[in-house]
């Protein structure tokens, strides 16, 4: 056991990334509350709410990342023998100890987040329901094959409503189209991922479209699910066109590298799907960050 292997387990990087849905959550509804006249929070209690709820999201997906690994531990001997588990490095029971520490330090955090919060005790009870569909998706849901690729990327997107929520009850028009651009890019990025992982799934008897119908098959869903993404990218900068303001004008900053990003995920996957499906993965997960960091720059009131 090593302090490595705790951390490592968490995917940190994942989680934090992850973590910036809540801050764009946050932002593009105070911009709204603004842009209707509501003042919401001083700058310092701003900082404190975007700590506190990030913290809450990297905690809670921290905790599905590591039960997701004690679920996949025969899986991850073939497919990462490097991880913790499979290594040697961290014990099945330690990690289970471990997602309990995170589970009560996320929720810790999201009743501390209640005071500041739009929506009361319901800060606490939504993180509890996020978390639970977490623990669900590594126990059933990654044999489930599409329908549990979908639980990962709906579980992704949350932390966009999360922080829309707490800081005002009326979701912004525009979180439903961030959320459609996170959730399919993120659904494409996990047929992709099935088309790698094809040997190992096999342990486990998991559903994934590169499985079940070959992948050719996956290569075109995982694109299709892309260019959804593209078009709910897109979409925000449409509405601004027309005269609907969803954003600040930032936003088209890297509308276009975001787009190119994902875009070249689907002619990859497409164009060799065995060969470069790690690649195609790699840009569509450089796509959604780029994706996530335009939407934060759409909701800098200019």
């Amino acid at each position: 056991m090593t302090l490595k292997a705790f951390v490592t387990i968490m995917r940190p990087a994942n989680a934090l990334f992850g973590s910036l849905t809540v801050v764009v959550g946050v932002l593009t509804s105070r911009w709204f509350a603004l842009s209707l006249g509501y003042v919401r929070w001083p700058l310092e209690q701003l900082w404190l709410v975007l700590l506190l709820a990030g913290l809450t999201y990297f905690c809670i997906a921290a905790a599905g990342n590591t039960v997701n690994d004690i679920y996949d531990l025969a899986i991850d001997r073939v497919n990462r023998p490097n991880r913790p588990l499979p290594s040697g490095k961290m014990t099945p029971r330690q990690a289970k100890a471990w997602v309990a520490v995170l589970i009560v330090l996320g929720l810790f955090f999201a009743y501390l987040t209640i005071p500041l919060s739009a929506i009361g005790i319901w800060t606490l009870l939504i993180v509890g329901l996020f978390g639970a569909v977490g623990l669900l998706y590594a126990a059933k849901g990654k044999v489930m094959g599409l329908l549990g690729n979908l639980a990962v990327a709906i579980s992704f997107a949350f932390g966009l409503f999360y922080g829309a929520l707490i800081t005002f009850v009326v979701l912004p028009p525009v979180i439903w189209a961030y959320f459609l651009t996170a959730a399919s890019v993120l659904q494409g990025r996990e047929v992709i991922k099935g088309i790698q992982d094809v040997k190992g799934d096999a342990l486990r008897n998991v559903q994934t479209i590169a499985r079940k119908y070959g992948v050719r098959t996956a290569a075109g869903v995982g694109a299709a699910f892309n260019a959804v993404g593209i078009a709910g990218y897109v979409l925000p900068w449409f509405a601004n066109w027309i005269g609907w303001n969803w954003t600040g004008c930032l936003y088209a900053l890297l509308l276009l590298p975001g787009s190119a990003l994902v875009a070249a995920s689907a002619a990859l996957v497409l164009r060799n799907p065995a060969k470069n499906a790690g690649r195609a993965s790699l840009c569509d997960k450089l796509g959604a960050f780029t994706g996530l960091l335009n939407f934060v720059l759409g909701a800098i009131p200019i």
